[in-house]
């Protein structure tokens, strides 16, 4: 099953947390990497994981603010983005796995 935009940048930010726990990354560079990650949702809201602590902050403005990401299942077929309370794509009618 593909995964959306921000469980695919949250999987990234494991791996570089992983690579600068194991010394393969600087500090500097970690922080450069993670910022590569924000993510635009539907709204055209920019969202970015937090370096130091991995939770999603949502700009509001001129601001961040801590907040919980919209979640969407993609379709394995077409690759369109479903509500969470969707059981069949709303493009292509294809059944959507739950993770």
């Amino acid at each position: 099953m593909a995964i959306d935009p921000f469980g695919q940048a949250e999987v990234r930010y494991r791996t570089l947390l992983d690579e600068r726990r194991r010394g393969a990354l600087d500090p500097r560079s970690f922080r450069a990497a993670v910022r590569q990650l924000r993510v635009v949702d539907g709204e055209g809201r920019e969202w970015s994981l937090g370096p130091e602590n991995g939770v999603w902050y949502r700009r509001d403005r001129d601001r961040w603010s801590e907040a919980h990401p919209p979640r969407r299942l993609v379709c394995g077929r077409c690759s369109h983005h479903n509500l969470q309370r969707h059981s069949f794509c709303t493009e292509c009618g294809g059944r959507l796995a739950r993770s």
